[in-house]
């Protein structure tokens, strides 16, 4: 199921991945007629996306195994809903970190390099890249993969999002620059509603996983089972 609900927030999420990553994937891939430079691009962007659901994967088994999983739901649930309700984009206020911005001008400098340059393994390490760009979709991702619990489920949690972006991206790169009529801007103002729906299912997840015991002792006591 929640592979399910991955593919699908990529799928939907991908008329935002058009809109602000499309130019940019258009230019990588300009004037290569090498079938396998849009697979590495590909490839490279999904590995990214695997190796972010192994990290924070491995600290939802943490917190899994200081029984703070449930806690780690609620509260991040609830950020989602500020965050939805403030229309904010949690890139913005990563930005304001140091570290974090001069992360994204390495991150920057070396994809133009990496663009300058032909060939299959200049698209790979440009897709590692764009895996690691401000994205609001992409942060959402990762926060519900640290609700997974553990490292290999986080990452297929990833894969399984990164896959729900590929239609759509394949047929923009094919497809030529037509179809970026879709404008991020206008895109932009599903973001909030894709974020409250998580939180919500984040807190309804934790809820449910904070339940005591002692809660469902009281209910087999209320409603007996019936012997015939």
């Amino acid at each position: 199921m929640y592979l399910l609900s991955a593919f699908t927030l990529g799928l939907f999420g991908s008329l935002h991945c058009v809109g602000m990553c499309g130019s940019l994937m258009l230019t990588a891939n300009g004037g290569q007629t090498d079938w396998r430079s849009p697979l590495a691009y590909q490839a490279g962007r999904l590995l990214t996306y695997a190796f972010l659901g192994v990290l924070l994967g491995s600290l939802g088994l943490g917190l899994r195994l200081w029984n703070a999983q449930s806690v780690m739901a609620i509260l991040s649930g609830g950020l989602l809903l500020l965050l939805a309700y403030l229309k904010l984009d949690p890139g913005d206020a990563l930005q304001k970190i140091p570290a974090y911005a001069r992360f994204q001008f390495w991150l920057r400098s070396t994809m133009g390099r990496f663009i300058k340059q032909q060939g299959a393994v200049a698209q790979f390490g440009i897709g590692c890249c764009n895996g690691l760009l401000p994205c609001g979709l992409v942060y959402l991702a990762v926060i519900a993969a640290a609700n997974m619990g553990d490292p290999l489920t986080g990452a297929t949690f990833m894969l399984a999002f990164g896959a729900g972006t590929l239609p759509l991206l394949i047929t923009t790169l094919y497809a030529g620059r037509r179809l970026l009529t879709f404008r991020s801007i206008n895109l932009n103002k599903w973001t909030p509603a894709i974020m409250a729906l998580t939180g919500i299912l984040l807190i309804w997840r934790g809820w449910n996983a904070h339940m005591p015991v002692a809660f469902s002792n009281f209910q087999d006591m209320v409603f007996p089972p019936m012997c015939h």
